[in-house]
């Protein structure tokens, strides 16, 4: 007699681990937040956020796509006209984001509204751990309970009779 259930094991178990490799990237981009920096330009080698006006949106759009509204990258350079940055994700004014792998762009200085520091948020990182902690829970309880059991079925060539036909 076989199970329906030792047939998804092996898939239930890929998905499983999928899932929590899933559930590592979003707790690595989860826990931290950008907060706006009171000060000028930030220090060299910071990675920070630029938040762009209407003029910064129109002077890069040709390079980084219209309606751009913050930019996430590492300060390679900051003087007193423009900002250099090692772009590593865009925001667009409707919320979209786009990942960069690192593309050096120069920012005048008239077209930033503000920076942004990236920091640790505890908060959030509490949030996800447990998330992903009761997840595991779920699904070990679950396994444990046989919950992902299915259907048990007659062989095909058993002809769904046990006893003799006389």
């Amino acid at each position: 007699m076989t199970t329906l259930s030792m047939n998804r094991w092996p898939r239930f178990w890929r998905r499983f681990v999928g899932g929590l490799c899933a559930a590592t990237l979003l707790l690595q981009m989860g826990c931290y937040t950008f907060k706006p920096l009171q000060t000028g330009v930030p220090a060299t080698g910071q990675r920070i956020a630029v938040v762009l006006n209407d003029r910064g949106r129109g002077l890069v759009g040709d390079r980084l796509g219209s309606a751009i509204d913050k930019v996430d990258g590492l300060l390679v350079e900051g003087d007193g006209a423009s900002v250099t940055l090692e772009v590593y994700r865009t925001m667009d004014l409707r919320g979209n984001a786009a990942t960069w792998t690192g593309e050096r762009v120069q920012f005048p200085r008239d077209g930033i509204t503000g920076y942004q520091e990236r920091q640790f948020s505890k908060r959030r990182t509490y949030l996800l751990v447990g998330t992903v902690v009761g997840v595991i829970a779920a699904t070990a309880l679950a396994v444990k309970f046989d919950l992902f059991s299915g259907f048990i079925r007659d062989d095909p060539g058993s002809g769904g009779s046990t006893g003799d036909s006389r």
